[in-house]
């Protein structure tokens, strides 16, 4: 929740930015508290041994906690903060539903299991309360709008945060840093994550239908074409050796003289 208000008010900017950075930083705090309470909930308190750091490695609770604590050493930048916001507000009506609800109303579970066994019958004769029909409408909007909100914040990710950093670097707005990092957590999430691999395919094809004949306009020039698929062949060997690192060692080994 407080992730989801910081980046409202910062968003909105009404006292100066000053002020607004104020709420970014407030922002990015609540992100941190955030995952490092789901981490802690799930593996405990830390040990000191390889198993243990193999599984925080590859989770993508701590890939995001990292995440947040390099955009919050980093210069503001608003563009960094949709993702954040989206898993909050998902973290914030789940919450709201599953726990504050309940506490409140503790028939309110009961209640929607009743009805949504009807629902499956076909036979709907029992009513919802109030906080019932809001719990209710939380969870079906929750479950209807999750799995394309992590499509739609994939390519966020790959398409605008990305460029956003290429972009920076290249005017020295943004530390020659944060290129390196975040291309580092983008080849994580490719390796863990089938959205993030969906969003690198739905960007490559946009892009080749804008840049790439026969769909390229004529008046793109013929140097942008070639230089974005220069670019394009280049990423699609870092992610094939992502995904096979073996078949790509095995490609460097030397063939044995007959």
């Amino acid at each position: 929740m407080v992730l989801v208000f910081g980046t409202t008010y910062y968003a909105k900017r009404p006292f100066g930015w000053q002020t607004a950075n104020w709420y970014y930083t407030k922002a990015y705090m609540g992100a941190l508290m955030s995952y490092a309470i789901v981490i802690y909930k799930t593996y405990g308190p830390p040990q000191l041994n390889l198993a243990f750091l193999h599984r925080l490695i590859v989770d993508e609770n701590v890939e995001y906690l990292l995440l947040a604590f390099f955009w919050l050493m980093m210069k503001p930048m608003v563009v960094t903060l949709l993702p954040f916001v989206v898993f909050s507000l998902f973290h914030v009506i789940t919450y709201t539903r599953s726990t504050l609800i309940p506490a409140v109303f503790p028939g309110v579970t009961l209640e929607i299991q009743r009805v949504r066994q009807e629902e499956r019958s076909g036979t709907v004769r029992t009513g919802l309360s109030a906080a019932g029909r809001v719990s209710k409408y939380m969870g079906d909007w929750s479950s209807k709008y999750y799995s394309p909100a992590l499509r739609e914040v994939g390519v966020w990710e790959v398409a605008v945060v990305g460029a956003w950093i290429v972009l920076g670097a290249v005017t020295f707005q943004t530390p020659l840093l944060a290129p390196p990092f975040y291309f580092q957590f983008l080849r994580m999430r490719y390796a863990l994550s089938a959205p993030t691999r969906a969003a690198f395919r739905r960007v490559r094809g946009f892009l080749d239908k804008m840049l790439t004949p026969p769909s390229a306009s004529a008046s793109v020039p013929g140097l942008v074409t070639d230089s974005y698929i220069r670019v394009r062949d280049f990423l699609i060997k870092i992610g094939d050796v992502i995904m096979d690192p073996a078949a790509q060692q095995q490609q460097q080994q030397p063939q044995p003289q007959r």
